[in-house]
This record gives C-alpha cells, structure tokens and sequence, in this order.
C-alpha cells in the first residue's frame, strides 16, 4: 500500500514540476518579449556607461531560463552544471566585481567543468558500478572517448554511448 501512495506522490511531483516548467517558459516567452523595448532603450541610450550591461542583464535572464526550463524538463547532472555556469558568467559579467570576486568566478566555473567531465568518466554502468578513478582518466585520454565528447558537443541531446556516426 505504502509504494502505490509514494508512486503516486512520485507522479503527482512529475506532474507539479511539469506545471512550473510551463510556468516558467511563460515566463521566458514574456521576458523575450520585452527584449524589444530593451533593445529600443539600450540603442537610444548606448553611449551611457552601463546602458549595455543593463540590456545584457536582460538577455542573460531569459538565457538563464530557457537553461532552467531544460533541467526541469530533462534533469540531468551536465543541465546542472550549464544552468550554475550561466549563474556564475552572469554574476561575473552583469555585475560590478572586485578582482577576487572574478578569480573566484573563473575558479568556480573552472571547477564546475572539471567536475562535468569527471562525471562523464566515471559513468556508473547498467549495474551502478562507478568505474575506478585510475581506469576513467586513462578511459578519458582514449580516442574513443574524445570523439564521445566531440559528438555530444556536437549533438548535446543524444545520450552518452549512443551509436556514433
């Protein structure tokens, strides 16, 4: 009885974080929508110090979003990371920012990426085993995976061990 009530409170929170995937593409489209006035606003202002950072700001939001709609929709550890990347550019970019603040930007981001490609080389396999972090940098520096990465770089919506063409 106690699984049928947790399969069912499973489903009802795929259906809730459908709902706020919805929500927030609404969201998105209006955003996207008021990039025009911005842009008009930005071009009549240009010369101001800040008149592009402003419109930056504006743009990096709706980018932000669409990346946020897409780890709703299909969350996965690499949409994480793209979504906390964006966070971070934006942060760094949009903002006034001491020096430190910037190393620790590039740092974190640096950081991110590391950890982006160590979880692709160490993929756990159909029995959830973690491969040995010895065997995953020798399995990262093989031909083979270098054109895995290529091809999902190239084609960001196939699967990891897809047929490569």
């Amino acid at each position: 009885m106690w699984e049928k009530v947790r399969k069912m409170l499973y489903e009802l929170c795929d259906v809730f974080e459908f709902l706020m995937a919805a929500a927030v593409v609404l969201g998105i489209v209006i955003a996207a929508i008021t990039l025009w006035p911005e842009l008009r606003l930005y071009w009549e202002h240009r010369m101001e110090v800040g008149a592009f950072l402003s419109y930056l700001d504006a743009v990096f939001n709706v980018v932000i979003g669409i990346e946020f709609v897409k780890m709703l929709c299909k969350p996965s550890s690499s949409n994480i990371m793209e979504v906390l990347i964006f966070l971070i550019s934006r942060h760094m970019i949009v903002q006034a920012t001491s020096p430190a603040e910037d190393l620790l930007s590039v740092i974190s981001i640096g950081i991110l990426f590391l950890f982006r490609r160590f979880m692709l080389m160490t993929r756990p396999d159909e029995n959830h085993h973690v491969p040995n972090i010895i065997e995953a940098i020798k399995k990262a520096q093989s031909e083979e995976f270098r054109k895995e990465v290529i091809h999902k770089e190239e084609h960001p919506h196939s699967e990891f061990g897809e047929e490569i063409e």
